[in-house]
């Protein structure tokens, strides 16, 4: 079925329209038989040869249209009071139709048929499609021109049938009622079906002969000619004439529609608007397909021509198009042309059907006005049937719109060009190709035979030398190795999206790897590189070949800096063994999970962890190697760091496009084990995890007795007057600061009770700083966190007054395993003595039953019970356990998420919990809550039980009961109307996440690639990877550089800068760009501590700000002024007093 003509579209979709006037002949179309090669002519088959089926009836009718927009748009009557405000006076359109009669006579049909097709005599071209035997144009089978057979054969040719399709109205049952609506004013159309309208101002009459006229329709630079025969010569004039008249009417009835549509808008002469259109889902879309849902598809019109059209979403009712789906696209038209337009762009859906012709589901437009005042957001559009189309009275879809900016545009393009973005990984650059052979043959390994290593064993420099020194470093003692690998990076990776602080980090060495490679008794050993996961940031190293023990050296891909959106993200590695062949995965070594939060900017921290398969569930065995790096942080404002906590993480993904890829980062973020898979070894685990948690009970006895016993000793610093320094000395003195305060608190509670909601706030911020100074007092350095002073001062002063820290290799490490074995200890005893109580317990059940035994059996019931028989059908345990293994992982991700807030793990966190608590204990220390309690229960008895209640009764309750049919029908329907009021809401709510969320999803499968992974914020770890004793950490010291070095070295230079994958913006997202460079504008260098003593900038105070320099610039102006005001006429007083009164 042939689309319907624009304006009939406007007809059909809720517009008030009103036939003024119409003119109606009765002609013959006869068939066209081909024109010249310029086609100033054209020539057509004699009225006497023409088939009785090109009967025609010509009707040049003027409407009176009203404004056809103030319905179709679901928005608020505000929005509905301003687009109609201006669009309210009546228009006049003239169209020209023509119509075919509704009764056609088959055998007629098929000798057109004939005559259309067979009688060219090319068989083959028949088979394939339709052949014109006058004009030999060729149109193959299912190019739509609108109908088949003699009927249609001029306006479905080849060359023009695509084009007459624009005005073609249905051909339909349907379309016969609809012509029922006119036929009260329009008698003479009975028995007539539209079959096509065309605007006035697209007709144009071409040559006038005696009983003819030839005719032409144009529509942008396209156009398709028509000869009409009229019964006599007179009805050709008068056709003619009224063409004419009505023609000399169409610039006023312009100017009148333009005027309309425009109302208080000011075009700007020759502009042009570039919109950007995003379809954003359908919802409740009508049922077409038999059996399942429809398959939607939306084309979207303009003047009868298509300029966008959508992709179809499979067997769904509430379809959403995404960016590769077809929902964007950019349109280019002149705003003049947009308003001159009556319909304005016509959006219609339709069904998709492999077989047979495609179903409109509804339709609906949207004007001018609307476009051109569009800001982007999202409004919902009723569909409604086209003229002749059934009418399924439901369906909605929701669009956005707003003037495209010069990034839409360029991304569209792109798009269009089916031009990919790069991912932004770093890539690996020497992944293997070689074979397993030519690994057996590589020489890692040579005994030096001359020189100053003479006999000393040197090592082949893996992924390669360094590019300055290549004949020096392609060779390397393993001292010499481990001496370069300590040295700076040369190179560093700039990647991610955040801007709260840099993490630099440094991948030195791995060490005791296992062999991951089949063959290692030949010499092929694990291929080894660094997976690094921050955010949604992935990277990686070089692959160091056939090496247990590897090194990534200065020169080589190891260093990377990472921008932080998060204070709670961690870092995630994992070492990798990688798999040149295709077919196969890479293998995963190990890994850990590295928490930033409790570094402290200005320390470099050289690290060693153990590395583990998985940190989630099973134990853990320290049997995969080791992993050394170099980090170090910098942080921007440790204030916004504190901040920033206030808005809760968003979930953060990472795109590839390889799948080996995205196991790789699957391996780096979750481990080996996936706890989404039904295990009976993950419901253990869980279980075993949640067992562990019951071990808190003792450090809660130990508590206890320390809080009740006035055990607890804390390190209070007191002044203390020395009498032979004449001076104050502070001392340390061991003091049970938590009992005393604990006593002084209940004790004030007992007297006033009012304090009860106080003393509980107070109590949560109590417990979160015990337990941070239990934290901070670990003997294990690596185990301590910040303090809750130093967030205090960060968020005071902007800096932390703590500074940075120092940590030895191997510190307290007698201390660290004394307070472990004690803990150990601890522990064993007590599951000792619980083994010990259930072992009597079982004693004592089983002495109990002896004596039963000896008693005997006295019941008294004669019922005989058989054996059970039968075969046991095995236990379909899946079902059964696998939602018990959610549950459990469910509550082991609360528990470890409170553990973490309760431990100072996620320590940001846990400072803003105890200070909020600290300060709504102040706060509801001042309310009285007493009064208000008393107050509140008055309030309730007296109005509840008060003798007022007869009135409540008498006036609500009892009419209530005894209220008709028809009243509790009505009640019930207004309850039922404020239930669907709400659930829409939620519904409307529900489809804006899951618009949102799809298509964001599908823009990054597009720019970064199709596999996603999810890279938790929080952690949800059951374990938590410690630094080794052997870890260390310094002061950093960075050295005094030059202007010019520094300069550079802010500037980028020798810096790589790789965006992450955070994207920003609406419709058309783009990737959040973090500053390439840390050169600050209009000052020499951002780090002015850092430049040589005696350097000119290292005296430079910075920008000022606006408020500062305008300041600054009135205090100079004020200052001249009064220098001015009272300096000049002193100078004048001077000047008389030196001077001779002559001079």
């Amino acid at each position: 079925m042939a689309p319907t003509s624009p304006t009939a579209l406007a007809a059909s979709l809720g517009g008030s329209t009103t036939l003024k006037n119409a003119h109606v002949w009765e002609v013959t179309s006869p068939l066209s038989v081909g024109s010249n090669k310029n086609k100033a002519h054209h020539h057509f088959l004699p009225v006497q040869l023409t088939p009785g089926t090109r009967r025609r009836r010509v009707s040049v009718e003027v409407h009176r249209v009203k404004s056809v927009f103030e319905s179709t748009t679901v928005a608020s009557a505000a929005d509905i009071a301003v687009d109609s405000s201006g669009l309210l006076n009546e228009t006049e359109i003239c169209y020209v139709r023509i119509l075919q009669h509704k009764t056609i006579n088959p055998v007629e049909a098929a000798l057109d048929n004939i005559l259309t097709s067979k009688l060219k005599g090319d068989a083959k071209k028949a088979k394939e499609g339709t052949v014109n035997f006058f004009t030999g144009s060729f149109r193959k089978k299912g190019e739509d021109g609108g109908g088949g057979g003699g009927d249609d054969a001029d306006d479905d040719s080849i060359s023009d049938g695509s084009f007459m399709k624009s005005f073609r109205e249905p051909f339909s049952p349907a379309s016969i009622i609809a012509e029922k609506r006119e036929q009260q004013e329009q008698q003479s159309f009975e028995g007539w079906i539209p079959k096509y309208k065309i605007p006035l101002r697209m007709f144009h009459i071409v040559e006038m002969k005696k009983r003819s006229v030839i005719v032409a329709f144009e529509f942008h630079g396209h156009s398709s000619h028509r000869e009409f025969v009229f019964e006599d010569e007179a009805a050709t004039k008068e056709f003619c004439a009224i063409v004419e008249k009505e023609k000399a009417l169409l610039d006023g009835r312009l100017k009148i529609l333009l005027k309309n549509s425009l109302g208080d808008i000011k075009l700007k002469k020759d502009e042009g608007l570039t919109l950007l259109f995003d379809i954003c889902s359908g919802s409740n879309l009508p049922v077409c397909d038999i059996g399942m849902e429809s398959d939607p598809y939306i084309t979207v019109r303009f003047h009868g021509k298509r300029i966008h059209k959508t992709a179809y979403v499979s067997n769904n009712c509430n379809p959403i198009w995404t960016l590769r789906r077809g929902a964007n696209f950019i349109w280019k038209v002149d705003a003049l042309e947009l308003f001159q337009s009556e319909e304005g762009l016509i959006f219609e859906v339709k069904d998709y059907d492999a077989i047979g012709s495609n179903e409109s589901l509804g339709a609906f437009n949207v004007n001018a006005r609307t476009l051109y005042k569009w800001n982007g957001e999202r409004r919902e559009f009723a569909l409604k049937p086209l003229l002749g189309e059934p009418n399924y009275g439901k369906g909605k879809v929701s669009l956005r719109v707003r003037r495209a900016t010069a990034h839409d545009i360029e991304f569209m393009e792109k798009f269009h060009e089916k031009q990919k973005k790069a991912n932004n990984i770093i890539s690996l650059p020497n992944i293997k190709g070689g074979t397993t052979l030519k690994s057996i043959m590589t020489v890692h390994k040579k005994k030096e035979k001359e020189g100053p290593d003479k006999g000393k064993a040197k090592y082949l420099i893996r992924p390669g030398p360094d590019p300055k020194r290549k004949e020096e470093t392609a060779w390397l003692t393993k001292e010499k190795i481990d001496e370069e690998a300590m040295e700076q990076s040369y190179n560093w990776t700039d990647i991610g999206s955040g801007t709260l602080g840099k993490i630099f980090v440094e991948i030195l060495e791995c060490n005791n790897l296992p062999n991951m490679d089949q063959g290692g008794v030949l010499g092929v050993k694990t291929d080894a590189f660094v997976s690094l996961v921050y955010e949604d940031c992935f990277a990686r190293t070089d692959i160091i070949d056939d090496c247990l023990s590897p090194r990534w050296l200065p020169w080589s891909q190891r260093a990377f800096i990472f921008n932080m959106m998060h204070t709670s993200s961690q870092l995630f590695l994992a070492v990798i063994d990688s798999d040149a062949n295709s077919m196969s995965s890479h293998d995963l070594v190990g890994r850990v999970s590295i928490d930033i939060s409790n570094f402290r900017a200005g320390s470099i921290y050289v690290l060693q962890y153990n590395l583990f398969p998985s940190a989630k569930c099973t134990p853990r065995e320290a049997k995969f190697g080791t992993i050394k790096i170099r980090l170090r942080l910098e942080l921007e404002d440790e204030r916004n760091l504190l901040l920033s906590n206030f808005q809760l993480p968003e979930s953060v993904y990472v795109n590839v496009d390889n799948k080996k890829d995205f196991d790789v980062i699957i391996q780096t973020v979750e481990g080996d084990i996936d706890t989404r898979r039904y295990d009976l070894g993950t419901i253990h685990s869980f279980c075993d995890e949640l067992i562990s948690y019951l071990t808190i009970y003792y450090a809660l006895e130990d508590a206890f007795k320390s809080l009740l016993l006035w055990r607890g000793k804390s390190a209070l610093s007191l002044p203390v007057p020395s009498y032979s320094t004449r001076s104050i000395k502070w001392v340390d003195v061991d003091f049970p600061l938590h009992s005393f305060v604990a006593f002084i608190c209940t004790i004030s509670l007992v007297e006033n009770p009012n304090l009860l909601p106080s003393f509980c706030f107070g109590c949560i911020g109590w417990l979160l700083l015990a337990t941070c100074e239990r934290r901070t007092a670990n003997p294990n350095p690596w185990m301590r966190s910040k303090s809750f002073q130093h967030y205090l001062s960060a968020l005071i002063l902007g800096k932390s007054l703590m500074g940075a820290e120092s940590i030895k290799a191997h510190e307290n490490v007698n201390s660290i395993n004394q307070a472990e074995s004690m803990w150990d200890k601890r522990v064993r005893e007590a599951e000792e003595r619980a083994k010990k109580r259930a072992d009597d317990y079982a004693k004592e059940q089983e002495q109990y039953l002896k004596d039963l035994d000896e008693i005997g059996d006295a019941n008294e019931d004669l019922t005989t019970y058989g054996k059970a028989g039968g075969l046991s059908l095995p236990n379909p345990t899946r079902a059964y356990l696998f939602p018990i293994q959610q549950y459990l992982g469910v509550a082991c991700n609360w528990l470890r998420i409170f553990k973490n807030i309760l431990s100072w793990e996620e320590s940001y966190i846990s400072f803003w919990i105890a200070a909020m608590s600290f300060i709504l204990s102040g706060v509801v220390f001042f309310i009285p809550w007493g009064f208000l309690l008393k107050w509140t229960l008055r309030i309730i008895v007296w109005v509840v039980f008060g003798p007022w209640m007869k009135l409540a009764d008498k006036f609500y309750f009892s009419r209530l009961h005894n209220e008709t049919k028809e009243q509790k029908k009505e009640r019930m329907n207004q309850e039922e109307l404020e239930r669907q009021k709400q659930l829409g809401k939620q519904k409307t709510e529900a489809q804006i996440a899951r618009e949102k969320k799809s298509k964001l999803r599908d823009f990054k499968q597009y720019m970064f690639g199709d596999h996603i992974c999810k890279v938790n914020i929080l952690k949800k770890d059951r374990y938590y990877d410690v630094p080794l004793p052997t870890s260390s950490a310094t002061v950093f010291e960075p050295k005094e550089q030059t202007l010019g070095e520094l300069a550079m070295q802010e500037a980028g230079y020798r810096r790589t800068r790789v965006d992450g994958q955070q994207l920003v913006g609406d419709m058309i997202p783009k990737i959040f760009e973090t500053p390439t460079t840390e050169a600050p504008t209009g000052k020499p260098t951002k780090k002015t501590d850092l430049l040589e003593k005696g350097s000119p900038a290292a005296f430079y105070d910075g920008n000022d700000s606006y408020s500062a320099a305008a300041i600054k610039v009135g205090s100079i102006v004020v200052g001249a002024g009064a220098i001015t005001w009272f300096g000049v006429p002193m100078f004048v007083y001077l000047v008389r007093l030196v001077l001779p009164e002559g001079v």
